[in-house]
């Protein structure tokens, strides 16, 4: 491993996941800098995004086959439903999540997708058993309280400190932001969930598995487009048929989103992957929490409130603390060990 081409390339990884709302908006508003005037196409067109970007991750990862000479090793491995449902929970995630971008605050939608990693925890304790200590039930009050803080549910204002679990479905800046937060917490569902299936079928091949991964994952972020293009066509669902009429300049974003987004953020993630001890790898991914709220405040916009600044501290440190707790603990074992080997040394070299 070299930990230090690690942590470039998955803080380079992580600024690619953290442009997807930039991109996102470039490729389908009318004016990128306004969101008032609206979408050049239908409300499920965030879900068609997803599904390209997820398909650029099967070209990358099919020339990865060839380049690395892997494709016997691709045909050899055993497809298993966890690597199925895998790329399928992944899929929904974005699709969701670019859905969210579109139609809440940059904030919302990356402070929901967030809670995946304690969605992965409670799932992998239902059915694998797996233990949770007190530091992990800790961290899920602390990421469902940064929720409610992020969600304007409970905070501070003027009078002091409040309750009020009446939903904003709707505000002047995003008149579908109800729809919004709920796309961002089903993305947040999802993204645990495609955590927790991965967690199987660690014998397989990363770029073998990457490619069926892939293929499942635009196959259901494809559906989830599909269905919503039919609850605006048949349902009569206002605003969520594609009604596609993209600008040459939305096309622009569209391709970076794909690129930038895809495999440029893939690429260079299985090279952190490999560099880097799990802790560390969780812990730079947060990265791209502050470069997605630096996006939208600074290109968007979007004030951030007191009360989103506590959720999102909440959200995120709660759900990086497993893995800055495993961090601090392999240090301090690979210091007992260095030093256990440092005084057998001088235990040697004074025995002779």
């Amino acid at each position: 491993m070299n930990t230090k081409v690690g942590a470039i390339a998955m803080l380079i990884s992580a600024t690619g996941m953290g442009l997807v709302p930039l991109f996102s908006r470039w490729a389908t508003r009318t004016d990128m800098f306004d969101g008032s005037k609206g979408l050049n196409a239908g409300n499920s067109i965030g879900a068609l995004m997803a599904t390209g970007r997820m398909g650029m991750g099967i070209i990358f990862f099919v020339c990865l086959l060839f380049l690395l000479k892997k494709v016997k090793v691709w045909r050899e491995l055993k497809v298993s439903p966890a690597i199925i449902m895998g790329g399928v929970m992944i899929g929904l995630s974005l699709g969701c999540y670019v859905t969210a971008t579109l139609l809440t605050s940059v904030a919302n939608a990356i402070l929901l997708i967030y809670i995946g990693p304690v969605v992965c925890i409670i799932l992998a304790r239902i059915f694998r058993k797996e233990p949770m200590t007190v530091i992990h039930y800790v961290c899920l009050v602390i990421v469902f309280a940064g929720m409610l803080f992020g969600n304007g549910l409970m905070g501070f204002k003027e009078g002091g400190f409040f309750f009020d679990f009446n939903l904003s479905t709707s505000t002047p800046d995003f008149p579908l932001a109800g729809i919004g937060n709920l796309a961002g917490l089903l993305s947040g569902f999802f993204y645990g969930s495609s955590m927790f299936f991965n967690g199987y079928r660690k014998d397989a091949d990363t770029v073998a598995r990457g490619v069926w991964n892939f293929i499942a994952a635009t196959v259901a972020s494809g559906s989830l487009t599909l269905a919503l293009n039919f609850v605006g066509t048949v349902g009569g669902v206002e605003g969520w048929a594609l009604d596609l009429h993209l600008t040459p300049f939305n096309w622009v974003g569209a391709v970076l989103l794909w690129i930038v987004c895809g495999p440029i953020a893939l690429g260079f993630l299985l090279v952190a992957g490999r560099n880097l001890p799990a802790p560390d790898y969780g812990i730079i991914a947060y990265w791209e929490v502050p470069v997605a709220l630096f996006v939208g405040l600074v290109v968007y916009s979007e004030a951030l409130t007191i009360n989103t600044i506590l959720g999102i501290i909440l959200v995120v440190g709660g759900g990086a603390y497993p893995s800055l707790s495993m961090f601090l603990q392999s240090r301090k074992l690979k210091a007992n060990a260095t030093k256990a080997s440092t005084q057998q040394e001088e235990k040697a070299l004074v025995t002779e």
